[in-house]
């Protein structure tokens, strides 16, 4: 994911077409290793992936980030385009029944590059939003702010 980061985002500093990303997080989901196992715990994630996997466009790149941490690359997305996406995951995440533990609710954060950003840049953006729809109640996508 490191890699591919950096190489679209290469491209989106070359090219100038827009380039956004989405971080997301199962939410509460320690408490399904807790309450469950972590055999089952690690089924959900596949699930979720399946889930999210569906929905997303072929050049779109999805993968683990960490735990329950999922980083989606969007080439070619503006923040508006990024933000509607994240909305539609949303929406199919709470409605998918997940095997042995049903109904479980995801968190979103949006960012998209800017002149001068790096990795670094567009993650720290992009973990303060997903921190912000946590620390908001969860199960909702905010986008990154830009302190101008």
């Amino acid at each position: 994911m490191d890699e591919l980061f950096a190489h679209h985002l290469s491209i989106a500093r070359r090219h100038h077409t827009p380039f956004s990303i989405i971080l997301l997080d199962i939410d509460k989901f320690k408490s399904v290793n807790d309450t469950y196992g972590h055999q089952v715990g690690d089924t959900i994630l596949q699930e979720f992936a399946l889930c999210v996997k569906a929905q997303i466009r072929s050049e779109d790149i999805f993968g683990r980030w960490g735990g329950e941490e999922f980083l989606l690359l969007l080439p070619n997305s503006p923040l508006e385009n990024a933000s509607l996406l994240a909305e539609k995951l949303r929406l199919c995440v709470a409605s998918f029944s997940f095997s042995q533990v049903g109904m479980k609710t995801a968190s979103f954060g949006v960012a998209t590059f800017h002149e001068g950003d790096d990795e670094k840049s567009m993650m720290v953006r992009v973990d303060e939003a997903l921190y912000r729809a946590k620390e908001n109640g969860r199960n909702q996508v905010v986008c990154e702010q830009l302190s101008l």
